[in-house]
């Protein structure tokens, strides 16, 4: 992205922003993290065309469960990495990619992927991840992305599951 479109996106989106929350006595969650991500964006150079581009590659070869190459394509875009691939691939599909995490990897017992931080830059461990993942979902009759938050929020989404506050949905 050029200097003079980060100046105008900037400008743009600085009054829109203030727009939005001029009249509020306190910021919602969602204009806190409007306001950070506006912050972070002033350091990301990427230029929409290239954003579509990459996507709509990523998108096409993750339908075609081509895992380590949608994450390697996504790992293009500056500022991504392996989880934030992860967290794009799983957020458009739900059912059949999953968010890697610290402690998700830690209720796997992952040390090995963990060390270095290993899982962030290696697309390779992020497919056999999935894969695992995929299987013990699976297994157990339950949603992958069911499965994946069980494992990141641990024991007390069991207990609201078991309390019935929540459904796992198979």
């Amino acid at each position: 992205m050029k200097i003079k479109e980060i100046r105008k996106w900037t400008k743009k989106e600085f009054e829109k922003i203030h727009d939005s929350i001029k009249d509020k006595e306190k910021l919602s969650h969602y204009d806190f993290l409007r306001i950070r991500n506006f912050k972070a964006n002033n350091f990301t150079y990427e230029n929409e065309e290239h954003i579509e581009k990459v996507t709509e590659q990523a998108f096409r070869l993750a339908k075609e469960d081509k895992i380590k190459e949608a994450v390697i394509r996504l790992l293009e875009l500056n500022g991504v990495a392996v989880p934030m691939a992860s967290v794009i691939l799983a957020i458009k599909f739900p059912d059949k990619y999953a968010i890697i995490d610290v402690n998700v990897l830690t209720a796997l017992n992952k040390d090995e992927w963990l060390k270095g931080n290993k899982y962030m830059r290696d697309p390779q461990i992020y497919e056999e991840y999935l894969k695992l993942i995929r299987k013990k979902a699976k297994e157990k009759g339950v949603r992958l992305r069911d499965y994946e938050r069980v494992l990141f929020e641990g024991d007390e989404l069991k207990a609201e599951a078991k309390k019935g506050e929540i459904k796992l949905r198979k």
